[in-house]
């Protein structure tokens, strides 16, 4: 089988070598590794984020045609250099180069040089353009029977997208999980995700709720999306439509999507959301619940403030059968279930001010609001306050939390940047209070994280980052990257707690945009399974790779991307505990 799988990768590379002429897309830059690290530190999935980010790469941002909230949306910019681009263009037009924007404010020559992968200077009106992308790929572990498998097709034009999803796990039936999605105009149908103000009441998307930059405390919903990924429970299936009346917006969604339960006596007794259908039990689970969800958004956008108001109705087809007990007992629903709530987003100079409040079916209250402050580029500031009641449910909610569900929690946020030369100083505090009992926790029970991260850019690209950080335990890190020449990118980090260490040394070689070589050695040592330490390695596209180091143990990977011709990545990843390939194929109209 193994084989077979290294065999299918070259045999797609001969399949499609004749066909188009020579172009690698790039990869992806530090702080947006960062972002998908914290997430997948949290237990998160990643791939909605990696996706957007890949999708910048392929298809880039075009800084004079942008609007104010394309340029929120790109996750690309801090507030003030977000206001900053705005106002140069408003000045004295259309940007032409990266040398004309680094003399814009909060876009020195390093940042530029970071960006520039994810951005283009095109007209301020482009011209229309569509695009087709296809992806296949495919991982094997070597002592396992079967492999994963996915592919992905996208066509992208003004007025129309038609996205297709196929994923199957090793040992599950062929094909297990097929997903489709079309927009035209504003127009949605089959599956779709939905984001809306702060996510207290429709967030079916991607939910990051770790540290980040200051600004990724204030949450831009982006409406209705065509659904990408091939998380199986993460979205809706139906339709829906947004429509344009002036500085008014309004959405308006029906769904009815089927969820992996445990069934008994005509009853679910809980939902599983991983995905797996291996087993006769797991098989037997597929799809036995479904959930039918109606919901609305109507917002007001005039200058730089947004309004919006969202509500949401949603019920199962069976009666709820889950057992109750202390730590769950304010988190069940029968029948019709629902939530309303209002939401506000806003720049005032160099603030900016955002938040929600809502309600459940129940009048169970939450709310969380927040501001944001970037007086110049170098320093940025965020604070952000929540009190979500124990009875607060949300099933489709996806704000900030430190627990799965959005309930049961009062807390805070506070996070700082400070950039002085080449020193970049960043300060993280969340603290959160549980009035309710949690899972094999007690009430009244709180928790405390903070971290502290220190990084020096020398003038030849070397970039040296230390960080400590609490939780549950005492972390620390110290990473380096220094380019060696044009062509050589070496990269080291060693992470330690109480318990053990891991550490890694990795060299990349890139002499060409055709070709890039990536390898890496990991030595770990530490006392357990609960002493455990991720790292999260580079892997092929639209996924990324964590894993756990614990015990004694050393291992390493190979990573080679060749682009043989134009529109076409090819990518191999060999490791001690499976093989993984990728095949794009990107066509632009």
């Amino acid at each position: 089988m193994c084989r077979w799988t290294v065999g299918s990768g070259l045999l797609s590379f001969f399949l499609v070598f004749p066909f188009f002429g020579a172009q690698a897309q790039g990869s992806l830059p530090r702080f947006v590794v960062d972002q998908i690290e914290a997430a997948a530190a949290e237990g998160a999935s990643a791939e909605d984020l990696i996706l957007h980010y890949e999708g910048l790469l392929a298809q880039p941002l075009n800084l004079n045609a942008a609007t104010r909230r394309e340029l929120e949306a790109s996750g690309l910019l801090t507030l003030f250099q977000q206001e900053s681009l705005l106002a140069w263009r408003e000045r004295y037009g259309a940007i032409r180069s990266a040398a004309e924007l680094a003399l814009v404010d909060g876009f020195p020559p390093e940042i530029v040089a970071e960006l520039r992968p994810f951005i283009r200077f095109g007209e301020a009106t482009p011209a229309r353009s569509f695009s087709n992308t296809t992806t296949l790929r495919g991982r094997k572990k070597w002592q396992e029977a079967g492999m994963s498998f996915t592919a992905k097709h996208a066509f992208e034009a003004p007025q129309l997208s038609l996205h297709a999803v196929l994923d199957n796990d090793p040992k599950e039936r062929f094909p297990d999980f097929i997903s489709l999605a079309g927009r035209w105009k504003g127009f949605y149908a089959g599956d779709f995700t939905a984001r809306f103000g702060q996510g207290l009441v429709l967030w079916k998307a991607f939910s990051l709720s770790a540290f980040g930059a200051p600004s990724s405390a204030a949450r831009r919903g982006n409406g209705l999306q065509p659904y990408r990924s091939t998380d199986e429970s993460n979205f809706f299936r139906g339709a829906g439509w947004t429509g344009r009346f002036g500085n008014w917006r309004v959405t308006a969604l029906a769904s009815r999507n089927a969820l992996d339960a445990r069934i008994d006596d005509s009853c679910y007794t809980s939902i599983t959301t991983d995905g797996l259908h291996v087993t006769e039990t797991e098989r037997a689970r597929r799809h036995a619940l479904h959930e039918y969800v109606l919901g609305a958004n109507v917002s007001y956008e005039r200058g730089r403030w947004h309004f919006g108001v969202t509500g949401a109705a949603y019920r199962y087809d069976k009666h709820n059968g889950r057992r109750v007990q202390d730590y769950n007992r304010y988190q069940q629903y029968d029948g019709w279930w629902g939530n309303l709530g209002a939401d506000w987003y806003g720049t005032l100079g160099s603030l900016r001010l955002f938040g929600e409040v809502a309600v459940d079916a129940h009048l169970a209250p939450a709310a969380i609001a927040g501001v944001l402050w970037s007086p110049s580029y170098n320093f940025e500031t965020s604070f952000t306050a929540r009190c979500y009641a124990p009875a607060f449910i949300a099933t489709h909610a996806g704000a900030y939390s430190s627990q799965s569900s959005v309930s049961n929690q009062i807390g805070g946020t506070a996070s700082a940047r400070w950039i002085q030369g080449p020193w970049t100083l960043q300060g993280d505090l969340a603290y959160t209070y549980y009035p309710w009992k949690r899972y094999r926790a007690e009430a009244g029970t709180q928790q405390l994280k903070g971290r502290l991260l220190l990084a020096y850019a020398f003038r030849g690209g070397t970039l040296l980052q230390g960080q400590v950080s609490y939780g549950s335990d005492w972390k620390f890190r110290l990473q380096g990257d220094v380019p060696l020449g044009t062509a050589w990118q070496l990269g080291a980090r060693a992470d330690a707690n109480l318990h053990g260490f891991a550490a890694y040394a990795g060299l990349r070689w890139q002499p060409s945009k055709r070709w890039s070589l990536a390898a890496r050695l990991t030595v770990w040592s530490t006392e357990d399974w609960a002493s455990r330490i991720c790292f999260y390695e580079q892997n092929v596209p639209q996924s990324f790779a964590v894993e756990s180091y614990y015990g004694k143990g050393i291992g390493a990977y190979f990573l080679v991307k060749y682009a043989p011709v134009r529109y076409v990545d090819l990518y191999l990843k060999v490791q001690q505990g499976y093989v993984s390939y990728f095949v794009r194929i990107f066509i632009p109209g």
